[in-house]
């Protein structure tokens, strides 16, 4: 019987239970060097290298984050490293 395969969308699904998550959330798992006004101000200005939206235009309402967007980036990041590391390592 095949192994059941989970993919980085569906651990972060799994991890925030969720398909959008907060996004001074996911900076705080992953950005912890950023202040919540630093954040805001590169949200406000799409600096992320994700998309983050709103729901409501609302100035108090959260900017949001689809797990897919992150899984992306994170999956990009990951295989940009590891391509620098098999170049440096063989």
């Amino acid at each position: 019987m095949d192994a059941l395969k989970l993919n980085t969308i569906d651990y972060l699904f799994i991890k925030y239970r969720s398909m959008t998550v907060e996004l001074m959330i996911i900076v705080t798992d992953y950005y912890p060097h950023l202040s919540k006004a630093e954040a805001l101000r590169k949200a406000n200005n799409q600096e992320f290298p994700f998309s983050v939206f709103k729901i409501d235009q609302s100035k108090r309402a959260p900017f949001l984050v689809h797990v897919k967007d992150l899984a992306n980036v994170l999956d990009t990041e990951y295989s940009k490293a590891a391509q620098d590391y098999s170049t440096f390592h063989r």
